[in-house]
């Protein structure tokens, strides 16, 4: 019998309490869910709805003692009492409901963050140094502590595991914490949660041989576990191939994205619109193989569709690294992680995501991409690189090993607007470029990958654009496009 406690009848300092009395008793005999959003869909077990102070007066006798910390934005001792509790049997309770806690549990208080003093990065250091004799290795917890950007979720994973949870910025003194942390896990660790700045911090722990799991927003995750051996099959449609069509591949970004793929990504964001569309076509979405083990109810639903979907790999596997700065000593372990992954899945092509700047280099490029390309299972890529919203490469293809790894030509991401707001003006430009395109199916000139971004661009936006291109751009998915270049556009290596 699972426990499950109302999310939305809990004070913000209750909710905090929740999470840290989660996490323990998650990996006790007790279960202990959430029902937030449209978590309670994912769960199949029987179960029963719980006052959250009663749970506690139930399960006391599963905790050692209180550790009590501030909550607040600008106090990190929400991540040094999280810490505390993957080390120990401890509950991790906000100072101002430490006295009714007490009272329904006759639990003592064994630390106070409160009582250790400095830097953000000297309070968590101290803890960290206390307590990673017992702290797994394998994997660790990035959850931003600010004012910008609180979030008290996920931290029931990091207890439960018994992982790190911190929180560093890009100033000197925390970047050195940083650093310390990720030399302690071991190579090709995932790092879930997220961070500031998005492009310093995935150059960083790539070059630790480290991916990141975007997973801030993630609830239940200390609930989950892969229950399942299932290994799922795509269903799609394939195209009638002519010689004088230009043929264009969509590929949505993003879907590495695990909180986005968990959360709403079947119901009222992107995918559920395309689903609810009276229209058909293909489009190829990027997933995260990392959601078969995180959340694999999601794939049941997404898997099963009738429209035209394809899946591919999100950036740049098994989770999102930059494959130019990652150590090549640790490529053969991340590949392998990644295909062994795909395979359950059914993905035959991996995305990747670089900087122009790391890419110039086409020997040092094709030397890292072998990894991938030696792999029966991967049959290419496509390639998202920046600074160009993912376009800068140009449609530029890379062959190793007879395949195609293939860069955005164009992508559909307003900076400007927010989803339902960009303006017909700018969706009339990239009509305007798409059907500038002529067929050629001898040359890499007569295929195209159309990056879509959905965090500016709705599928109504998407529909839009596809209604006016000519009759001579062929839809096809991202496999389909990789196939056809590999059979008939002779090769660079």
């Amino acid at each position: 019998m699972t426990h499950v406690i109302k999310w939305d009848k809990l004070s913000f300092d209750e909710k905090a309490l929740s999470i840290f009395l989660q996490g323990v008793l998650n990996r006790k005999k007790e279960k202990v869910y959430i029902d937030v959003e449209n978590y309670i869909n994912y769960l199949d077990d029987n179960y029963n709805y719980v006052d959250l102070y009663d749970l506690i007066k139930l399960t006391s006798k599963y905790f050692d003692g209180i550790v009590t910390y501030k909550l607040d934005c600008e106090d990190i001792g929400i991540n040094m009492a999280s810490m505390i509790c993957a080390k120990y049997d401890y509950l991790g309770v906000p100072d101002k409901l430490l006295e009714k806690v007490i009272s329904i549990s006759n639990l003592k208080v064994v630390r106070n963050m409160n009582d250790i003093k400095g830097s953000r990065a000297y309070r968590q250091k101290i803890i960290f140094d206390e307590v990673k004799n017992k702290l797994n290795r394998t994997g660790l917890v990035h959850q931003v502590v600010s004012k910008n950007n609180f979030l008290i979720v996920l931290r029931d994973f990091a207890i439960k595991n018994r992982f790190a949870c911190i929180y560093t910025s890009e100033n000197e003194e925390d970047l050195e914490f940083r650093k310390e942390v990720l030399s302690f896990l071991k190579p090709v660790s995932p790092i879930y949660g997220w961070n500031d700045n998005e492009i310093s911090f995935i150059k960083c722990i790539s070059q630790y041989g480290h991916y990141a799991l975007p997973s801030d927003w993630c609830s239940n995750q200390s609930y989950f576990e892969i229950k399942r051996k299932k290994i799922y099959k795509q269903q799609t449609k394939k195209s009638l191939i002519k010689n004088n069509k230009h043929y264009l591949s969509i590929v949505v970004s993003d879907g590495d994205n695990i909180q986005w793929l968990s959360r709403d990504f079947t119901t009222s964001s992107t995918f559920g619109c395309r689903e609810r569309s009276k229209l058909d076509y293909k489009i190829t979405w990027t997933i995260s193989p990392s959601i078969y083990k995180l959340c694999p109810n999601v794939l049941d639903v997404v898997y099963g569709s009738e429209k035209s979907n394809y899946f591919i790999s999100s950036v740049s596997g098994i989770g999102y690294a930059n494959l130019m700065s990652f150590p090549e000593r640790y490529l053969k372990k991340y590949c392998k992680f990644t295909t062994d992954a795909m395979k359950k899945m059914d993905l035959d092509v991996v995305c990747l995501l670089d900087n122009i700047q790391d890419i110039k280099n086409d020997d040092n490029v094709k030397n890292r991409l072998k990894y991938y390309a030696k792999n029966d299972k991967i049959i290419g890529g496509i390639w998202e690189i920046d600074p160009d919203r993912y376009s800068s490469g140009n449609g530029k293809i890379f062959y190793v090993n007879n395949k195609p790894f293939v860069s955005v030509r164009y992508s559909l991401w307003c900076p400007f607007a927010k989803v339902g707001f960009t303006p017909k003006s700018f969706l009339d430009e990239y009509v305007e470029k798409l059907n500038s395109l002529k067929p050629n199916i001898n040359s890499e000139e007569g295929y195209t990958v159309l990056n879509f971004h959905p965090w500016s661009i709705s599928i109504d936006d998407l529909e839009y654009v596809l209604s006016k291109l000519n009759s001579d751009i062929e839809l096809v998915y991202a496999d389909e496009l990789i196939k056809l270049i590999n059979q008939n556009v002779k090769r660079k290596e």
